[in-house]
């Protein structure tokens, strides 16, 4: 099981096996629980996976390196969030994302699930 999981983190999940147009196979995470859910007995973390793939959709937000660990730009997908097993994840977090890019990621949330 992966050592501490922070909300803001980045880190590598199997997300194999998916349906339709879920993100599919090895690719970062930004891990977008709460930490006391992260920490808590579920053994479940939710994620918004990340893609270099620019479609032009406004819930997705984009991340320069060196940025949560991230090589080249990325976009958080905020409009594929779900939650995943602890067991899916890579053995240690790429990097963390900004506290303002971590208020985008939630703002985009709250208008995509009307909270």
């Amino acid at each position: 099981m992966p050592p501490l999981l922070q909300r803001g983190d980045i880190w590598l999940a199997d997300l194999n096996p998916t349906r339709g147009h879920e993100q599919a196979g090895a690719r970062p995470v930004l891990i977008i629980s709460t930490d006391r859910f992260n920490q808590g007995p579920a053994d479940l973390v939710f994620v918004l996976p990340l893609t270099r793939t620019d479609r032009r959709i406004p819930l997705h937000v984009p991340i320069d390196p060196p940025e949560g660990g991230v090589s080249a730009r990325s976009y958080i997908l905020c409009d594929a969030l779900r939650s995943i097993t602890k067991d899916r994840l890579g053995p240690r977090a790429w990097g963390r994302v900004s506290a303002a890019t971590l208020d985008t990621v939630a703002d985009h949330l709250r208008i995509l699930m009307d909270l």
